[in-house]
């Protein structure tokens, strides 16, 4: 069953992927950090039990190779789990709107990668990033 998140708990999905993604600005900003991202992505395509993916959010959290990352962010990203789980009515919808979760929060940290990471006169997001 193909189960899709409504335009109003997608919003919800988008606003607190930006908020958490945002609070990784000046921290770290490199590909392994949007890998890890999108490694969790693809492992919401097999998982989407809460605790499972808070357990290992947290052994990210703990690795010195992910720590950069995870440190500043896994708690946000753990809340947001288990709202979403409390929000859905189903595990399909669960799975979704998790799939969905990642998906906007691997986009929102490449896109401050790119704009934050660059001298203003670069040639990627370097204007962009005085116009915001």
């Amino acid at each position: 069953m193909n189960v899709e998140p409504d335009a109003k708990l997608k919003r919800w999905l988008v606003e607190e992927a930006e908020k958490i993604a945002d609070k990784t600005a000046d921290k770290t900003r490199d590909r392994n950090q949007a890998s890890q991202l999108r490694s969790l992505l693809q492992i919401t395509q097999r998982e989407s039990e809460v605790k499972v993916l808070a357990n290992f959010i947290r052994y990210q959290a703990a690795r010195k190779a992910s720590s950069k990352l995870w440190e500043p962010i896994h708690a946000d990203v753990i809340a947001m789990l288990e709202q979403i789980e409390q929000k859905t009515n189903s595990p399909e919808l669960r799975r979704a709107a998790i799939q969905h979760f990642f998906g906007y929060l691997v986009r929102r940290y490449v896109y401050r990668s790119a704009n934050f990471s660059r001298p203003a006169g670069g040639t990627r997001g370097g204007a962009r990033r005085h116009a915001q």
